[in-house]
């Protein structure tokens, strides 16, 4: 603050460009809201602007509306881009950021998940994307990721380093869980029905273990993909298992909350992944986690560690060509599912980490020392 006589200095001005309409909540989404909020309690002047689009990449129309909402109407603002938006439109980004500079601030991408890595893709495809995104990135002024293996994994690829800014997450109060009423062990995956994201891996594997008590719910939105939502529910249902799987789409409010609050084990069994901020809020609620070997996830479940009772989970190595029963996710999920000293361990490493995981304070913190060094304080 100014001293007597002093004006205060102005707040730093930053315009935070989204997409709109995706229609579904992502960890891109979540990340996004949680970022504006803590970015407001820093007192950032912040403007978000909302472009709606068929993104990535978009139409013609749609890459010209951004380009409008890259340069904010008055000098000095920051502006910081979802890579949703900005890695498939490399020509409107150049000009913008160069616009921005010369306006005394700076244009960063937050890149939640490169596009070129997204599940599905024709090689023809990926390069294609690979070249837009690398134009983009060589234009902006800073890149910002939530993990340091999605970090790694730009680097490698594009030959440049970005800046860090790992998600925090919101308290919440630890689930019950329903073994400990009794019930049978309850298996929880918080994710968009996406062929990425191994929903199918992980149904296949618990059909395995169909001798064993167990119920699973796959939240996650069902309309982006629907011959993958489709797929999954009728794997269920061939397999035998369908009234123990509950698909009910997206969850949100009382109704997400109460699906925490019976969960007693979180598994994110999703290549690509460069975080998995389902798994910090599994953490925050004391259950712990299975997820993909080879992915940010393994970062997200890293932080339980910082409770001093060893990882609140594992990581499992990929399917390969083997059959459900040999799958690494099988053989880890018997375990959990028959060992109660291993749940027992796992619940109390998950418990002890909740009052250390980071809130979203640090990340506008890290957004404010990326975008705007001199600004940012300690």
């Amino acid at each position: 603050m100014g001293g007597p006589g002093v004006p205060a200095p102005s707040p730093v001005r930053i315009r935070l460009v989204v997409p709109d309409g995706l229609g579904y909540t992502s960890g891109g989404t979540v990340y996004n809201t949680r970022l504006a909020e803590a970015l407001s309690a820093l007192d950032v002047d912040l403007e978000v602007v909302a472009v709606p689009g068929a993104w990535p990449v978009g139409s013609a129309e749609d890459r010209h509306r951004l380009a409008a909402a890259l340069v904010p109407g008055s000098g000095g603002a920051h502006v910081l881009v979802d890579g949703l938006l900005a890695l498939g439109a490399p020509d409107e980004v150049a000009p913008a950021a160069a616009a921005v500079r010369d306006r005394g601030g700076s244009l960063g991408i937050l890149v939640h998940l490169l596009l070129a890595d997204a599940a599905g893709l024709s090689r023809e495809e990926a390069e294609r994307l690979a070249d837009l995104e690398r134009r983009a990135l060589a234009a902006a002024d800073v890149a910002m990721v939530p993990s340091d293996f999605s970090g790694r994994r730009l680097a490698e690829r594009y030959g440049m380093v970005p800046r860090v800014v790992r998600p925090g997450v919101v308290g919440a109060p630890p689930a019950a869980g329903s073994l400990a009423g009794g019930g049978a062990p309850h298996v929880l995956c918080l994710a968009a029905l996406l062929p990425g994201k191994g929903q199918l891996r992980l149904v296949r594997s618990l059909a395995a273990l169909r001798d064993r008590p167990w119920t699973l719910t796959l939240a996650g939105y069902d309309a982006a993909d629907p011959a993958y939502a489709r797929a999954v529910r009728d794997a269920a249902a061939d397999l035998g298992i369908a009234e123990r799987v509950l698909v009910p789409g997206e969850l949100r409010g009382d109704a997400l909350e109460a699906e925490w609050s019976g969960t007693d084990l979180t598994v994110l069994a999703s290549h690509p992944e460069t975080y998995g901020l389902a798994v910090v809020e599994s953490l925050a609620r004391g259950v712990p986690a299975i997820v993909a070997a080879g992915t940010g996830a393994v970062e997200a479940l890293g932080l339980s560690l910082e409770g001093g009772l060893g990882t609140a989970g594992a990581a499992v190595a990929p399917p390969g060509d083997a059959d459900a029963d040999a799958d690494p996710l099988t053989r880890e999920l018997a375990g959990w599912l028959d060992g109660a000293s291993v749940q027992a361990r796992w619940r109390a490493a998950a418990l002890a980490a909740r009052p250390l995981l980071p809130g979203w304070e640090s990340t506008g913190r890290a957004v404010l020392r990326a975008l705007s060094p001199a600004s940012a304080g300690s």
